[in-house]
């Protein structure tokens, strides 16, 4: 029944027909009928063909889905915007990061059990500033955003989710001795807005609810907050504001945009959070949103990041890992990167290795009697 549910899924989110999905595997519609109610069985050969078609690895077919994104996607999402297609991303990317766990190739964390959505602008504000300072940051601008959350647990995959699809979300996947967050955001929007995201999804992740059933709107204001903050603290962005002290006040708040990466809505409202510029200040530079020229004109640009299809580096790293010790083979390790690399682009493996490892795998499985 979960398999024909996964079928039935995943053939929506491709938008295919049971005929033309039938077609393609070269069976009859009615079996692919029966096959989503689960009342036929599936070859394996078919299963094959039909993750092939559907642009889906096999592992989210015949996978036990991780607990809390199945508790995710049973949820009415009251406080969080979110579609289908976010929810089967999230279920996947937490899925994969527990392979990896289970094989031993990445690590858990141990997260601050006291840590608790802030309750005021004043408590998230502290908040960013002490997460800030257990990574060893000032008040500088955050260079790699992706691989400092993974200095916290927290995994990230930017998913082409379309330009008017959902910011994003992030679930806990529990492992023995801790850990990990596996956070997706959608590639498809503006870098500055990735980054917010990324960093609320951080915020869910630090405060002990990766995706908490009973959030509040008031507590996603709150995570807002934070993740403002984190991003763009107080004394950093006062310092770049008086180091424009020259500039028109719109050009300064370009500047502060630009060294912080924000977009600029989360710009200008956070030069208003910290009192740099009044309401109306704030308001008559929301009405002058800037163009691509207005940046380029000040000498000033940013490389994009968190763009679709991007992985946290680790867990790169940790698939990459995985192969060229045979404890990942050549077609899985594909898979879990998503179409980053080729098999051509794969690292070189050393075939006596591969086939020492696949010895000792064997080891203590033969008989007494055994002439293996």
């Amino acid at each position: 029944m979960v398999l024909g549910q996964r079928l039935s899924e995943a053939r929506d989110l491709a938008g295919m027909t049971q005929e033309s999905v039938a077609r393609a595997v070269g069976l009859d519609r009615t079996a692919i009928v029966l096959l989503e109610k689960g009342e036929r069985n599936l070859k394996v050969p078919e299963l094959v063909q039909i993750a092939q078609v559907l642009g889906r690895p096999l592992s989210y077919f015949v996978e036990a889905p991780v607990p809390a994104a199945v508790s995710r996607r049973s949820t009415p999402h009251a406080a969080h915007d979110s579609t289908r297609a976010l929810d089967v991303e999230i279920d996947q990317f937490a899925s994969d990061l527990r392979g990896l766990l289970a094989l031993g190739l990445l690590e858990p964390v141990l997260r601050d059990e006291s840590a608790r959505v802030p309750r005021t602008h004043a408590e998230a504000e502290s908040a960013a500033a002490s997460f800030r300072r257990k990574a060893g940051l000032g008040s500088e601008p955050i260079a790699d955003l992706g691989r400092l959350c993974e200095r916290f647990g927290l995994h990230t995959f930017a998913a082409p989710l379309g330009e008017s699809g959902p910011d994003g979300g992030c679930v806990a996947v529990d492992a023995e001795g801790g850990a990990l967050g596996a956070a997706v955001i959608n590639g498809h929007t503006g870098s500055g807005r990735r980054r917010m995201t990324l960093a609320h999804e951080l915020g869910h992740w630090l405060f002990g609810d990766a995706y908490d059933t009973e959030a509040s709107l008031d507590s996603e204001q709150m995570i807002n907050s934070f993740s403002i903050h984190f991003l763009a603290p107080r004394a950093g962005i006062t310092t770049v504001w008086s180091e424009y002290a020259e500039w028109p006040l719109r050009d300064r708040a370009l500047a502060v945009g630009v060294a912080f990466r924000l977009s600029w809505t989360a710009a200008i409202s956070q030069l208003r959070n910290v009192g740099l510029i009044s309401h109306d200040e704030r308001d008559r530079l929301s009405a002058n949103e800037p163009r691509s020229g207005d940046y380029l004109r000040l000498g000033l640009s940013w490389n994009d990041e968190l763009e679709a299809r991007y992985l946290s580096p680790a867990f790169v790293a940790a698939c990459l890992t995985g192969y060229t010790s045979s404890k990942l083979t050549e077609s899985r390790v594909l898979e879990l990167l998503r179409g980053m690399l080729t098999v051509d682009d794969l690292p070189a493996v050393d075939a006596s290795s591969s086939m020492d490892g696949l010895r000792r795998s064997f080891e203590g499985h033969t008989g007494s009697g055994s002439d293996a």
